[in-house]
């Protein structure tokens, strides 16, 4: 279904002074399409790996999700070098609902990144952007993605079988606006 209109993009990053939430940049688009390889990645992802024709379309799709507020890609980064560290992403259901994802590149896993983009990125949904209920879903056997929405206390509100290859069940999480 998708947000019925479009979201500006972030100007001012969202920052906890330890992870900073930013708008995707050019200059991140290797580490993103390095990520996108990695085994454990596509473990839990059925997104289909970038490649450089991806790469060079990436920017136009970024700003395309934007404009028509189905999706809002950002990075998440290091507060103090910029490095890029993982990304997030809310896609709208409809105005006031999203699903969040996200993912820690390899390197950085462990260390705490996910929850603390996860909860930035949800003050920042409900807000900013209106929302009132923003979606988690995990599959039951990815245990860091489980703990990341108990920890950012998102509740579970439902299980169901994916629709990806090698089906888990997907736990869905809800965190609703207080």
């Amino acid at each position: 279904m998708g947000r019925l209109r479009p979201i500006e993009p972030l100007t001012e990053p969202l920052t906890d002074g330890v992870v900073t939430v930013r708008f995707r940049c050019e200059s991140d688009l290797l580490a993103i399409g390095a990520a996108s390889h990695d085994p454990e990645t596509r473990r839990w992802l059925d997104d289909t790996p970038m490649d450089e024709a991806a790469r060079s379309t990436s920017m136009f799709r970024v700003e395309e999700a934007w404009r028509t507020g189905q999706a809002t890609p950002l990075v998440i980064a290091d507060a103090t070098t910029e490095e890029p560290t993982g990304i997030i992403n809310l896609q709208f259901r409809n105005d006031d609902v999203a699903t969040i994802a996200y993912s820690v590149f390899p390197a950085h896993r462990g260390r705490g990144i996910a929850p603390r983009a996860v909860q930035l990125v949800a003050k920042w949904a409900f807000s900013e952007l209106g929302l009132s209920q923003i979606l988690l879903e995990a599959a039951a056997e990815n245990t860091a993605s489980v703990r990341v929405a108990e920890k950012c206390q998102f509740q579970r509100i439902d299980s169901r079988a994916s629709s990806a290859e090698g089906q888990h069940t997907m736990i869905v999480f809800a965190c609703t606006k207080n």
